[in-house]
């Protein structure tokens, strides 16, 4: 899969109303190894989305996704996550509700970013870019990879 370069990606706000995934509106490219979609509010039509109705929220976090890893964690406010980098595994995390601080770092130019993210949002990150989260509030995040997860991929870092 490719992503768009960040000159492709128009500037809209990313908000809940829903856009043209054809046009690529709802990705964000945070950095060459990271990108940051915020899902759209929509019930009709293919592909990832979530929408809220009288029985409640419902959200398809992926499509036509081949998923070997799947875990749901929670970081509660104050803590952290992460600080690590895989070398083969792709990372793609929901955040169902909450708010964190996240840092990336491109493990090969260095590059870092920092992003605060939020309930909906859902974040694809590349091997060789590492990354911690910051729980601002209590968060609750589903993750997911079409690898398998080995402990000898995770390589242990400080971004703190």
């Amino acid at each position: 899969m490719t992503f768009p370069s960040p000159s492709a990606v128009p500037d809209v706000p990313q908000t809940d109303v829903p856009l043209d995934p054809e046009k690529n509106q709802r990705k964000r490219e945070v950095m060459e190894k990271v990108v940051i979609e915020k899902l759209p509010s929509q019930k009709e039509g293919p592909g990832a989305k979530r929408w809220v109705e009288e029985r409640g929220e419902f959200v398809q976090i992926a499509y036509q996704e081949e998923i070997h890893h799947l875990a749901l964690f929670e970081i509660r406010r104050g803590f952290v996550r992460g600080n690590h980098y895989h070398q083969k595994k792709e990372e793609i995390f929901y955040i169902v509700r909450g708010k964190l601080k996240a840092l990336f770092m491109d493990m090969d130019s260095l590059q870092k970013k920092e992003k605060i993210l939020k309930k909906g949002d859902k974040i694809r990150i590349k091997p060789f870019c590492g990354h911690m989260f910051h729980g601002l509030e209590d968060t609750l995040v589903v993750e997911y990879s079409p690898q398998i997860y080995e402990i000898e991929d995770n390589v242990r870092i400080n971004l703190a």
